[in-house]
């Protein structure tokens, strides 16, 4: 009897530990699920490279290496900002004359983002001891100006007085607002301009006029404060007195069409192009996922147009990348969803493969080419009193990155990289004139250059590939071993193109018909 009792307990024993086992399995299994399961609606994902990618992490700032390069590529930090092949052409030329367009340098965000508030947008310029020097004389010039002249700074602003000229506070990060590093984006490059052309054009001696220099800009605050910056830096040797000789015009539009701006074909490609990349984007589900739910987490209250345009999400996200910001977090049932790095990636590299894409874009360069026939006429305008009158000697236009987009449209210029230009991206056309034997000129003297961000762009434009050539060696860098070709395209095929060629896309001969034309090309 004993001995059954003691086989009956060793049994019971071990079913009771068979129960405990299996109920500890039981809650393991469980909380690791738990722990690393997703649920669909709290959960980003971007099948990318064939791997789902959980967001779940703590925030973190994303690091400059070779996957990451391209990205920090839009936030041009001024110690990436150098001259290259501008002004560099020398032997049996006269430079006449140079067109500037430049975007804006770094601004806020767009829209309220998470955490704006711990952003630092200013700029560290130690590194740069030119640039540091050149921005505390640009800060004090600006805050003593009313004792050089009151009446003569108003002038100068001209429909932008009362503009402030910086951030009320050195670290702002305010939305669409230039930030401290934007003043030094354009202060470098105005340097650059300094270096390349202020002897070439004879800008010294306190000799400028008003016929010199013509400034526009559109009228937002950071497209004014970036002229401005950029000004200062061009004309620094003679200070004030030079900016006082000036007045900025006001630009009603991106596109500085002048009167040649309301087209209704043109809004009509613009709709087929946001249909087409529409398009694209469904055809990548992934993707429209990450945007939707990454959107949640960087945008304070994201509408519909947030949530589907990856670029309105890439631009929002270089407010933190270009400043070295921890990407946003958001709590969700109970849980810290994390922007990550990989989903950063992700996103650029899809914008990066559908800006080629628009490159190619037969509708967007039909609206490309309809919003530019302005802005165009404008500077084959200019070219010609170049031409005639020697002046003006430096036109600006501080503008957008549509601006750019569009006049590189207008030019034929197709690459991705021009698609959406950095911040602070310059655009410069340079006309040259061909010293002749005697002291004649005639038109086939004249030729232009067009050097983007430092890079000759000049053969790529269509209608000078077959043009006649003024070709030129010059020294790259200032080593002597390094000399290159330059070719510069005669000026009247630029002239050309504007009256015989420019609307050949829309079977009209003039901007009113490729408007109105019903069969829009």
């Amino acid at each position: 009897m004993l001995a059954e009792m003691v086989r009956l307990s060793y049994q019971h024993r071990a079913f009771y530990c068979y129960v405990i086992l299996s109920v500890w399995i039981f809650l393991l299994v469980a909380g690791m699920y738990k722990y690393i399961g997703i649920d669909e609606k709290s959960s980003m994902q971007a099948r990318v490279i064939e791997n789902d990618i959980s967001i779940r992490e703590f925030p973190r700032n994303l690091k400059a290496d070779v996957k990451t390069k391209k990205i920090f590529r839009f936030c041009n930090p001024p110690s990436e900002i150098t001259t290259e092949t501008e002004g560099k052409l020398d032997g049996n030329l006269t430079l006449g004359g140079i067109l500037v367009f430049i975007r804006h340098g770094d601004r806020g965000p767009l829209a309220h983002i998470r955490n704006i508030s711990l952003v630092n947008c200013g700029g560290d310029f130690s590194s740069i001891p030119e640039l540091e020097n050149l921005y505390h004389n640009y800060v004090n010039f600006l805050q003593n100006v009313s004792s050089y002249s009151r009446t003569a700074w108003a002038q100068f602003l001209g429909p932008f007085h009362g503009f402030p000229m910086l951030p009320s506070n050195s670290k702002d990060c305010k939305i669409g607002q230039l930030t401290t590093l934007g003043i030094g984006q354009l202060l470098k490059t105005g340097i650059i301009l300094k270096n390349a052309y202020y002897h070439k054009l004879n800008l010294g001696n306190n000799s400028i006029s008003n016929k010199d220099i013509i400034v526009y800009s559109t009228r937002y605050r950071r497209t004014v404060q970036s002229a401005v910056a950029l000004l200062y830096a061009l004309l620094e040797t003679d200070g004030f007195q030079n900016l006082a000789k000036i007045t900025m015009q006001e630009s009603q539009s991106y596109a500085f069409c002048n009167t040649d701006c309301a087209c209704p074909a043109a809004e009509k490609f613009y709709k087929q192009y946001l249909k087409e990349m529409s398009d694209h984007l469904k055809s990548h589900p992934a993707v429209a996922d990450l945007i939707r739910q990454a959107s949640n987490a960087v945008f304070e209250i994201p509408d519909q147009a947030q949530m589907t345009d990856p670029n309105t999400l890439k631009d929002a996200l270089l407010t933190y990348i270009c400043h070295g910001a921890s990407l946003p977090c958001i709590d969700f049932n109970t849980q810290r969803i994390c922007v990550k790095t990989e989903h950063v990636t992700s996103l650029f590299t899809y914008t990066e493969w559908e800006s080629k894409q628009v490159a190619k874009n037969n509708s967007r360069r039909k609206y490309g080419l309809l919003r530019a026939y302005g802005l165009l006429r404008n500077i084959v305008s200019y070219m010609l009193r170049i031409i005639s009158e020697a002046k003006p000697k430096i036109v600006l236009y501080s503008g957008h990155d549509k601006t750019l987009e569009y006049l590189a449209t207008a030019l034929g210029i197709f690459s991705d990289k021009l698609t959406m230009p950095h911040y602070a991206s310059r655009f410069v056309i340079e006309v040259y004139r061909i010293n002749p034997k005697n002291e004649n000129h005639v038109a086939s003297d004249f030729y232009f250059r067009v050097v983007i961000n430092g890079k000759d762009f000049t053969q790529k434009i269509p209608f000078c590939r077959n043009a006649n050539f003024y070709s030129i060696s010059y020294i790259e860098r200032n080593e002597v071993e390094k000399r290159k070709d330059s070719k510069l395209c005669p000026i009247e095929t630029i002239i050309r193109q504007l009256h015989d060629d420019y609307f050949g896309p829309f079977n009209a001969t003039n901007f009113k018909d490729a408007c109105t034309n019903h069969k829009y090309g």
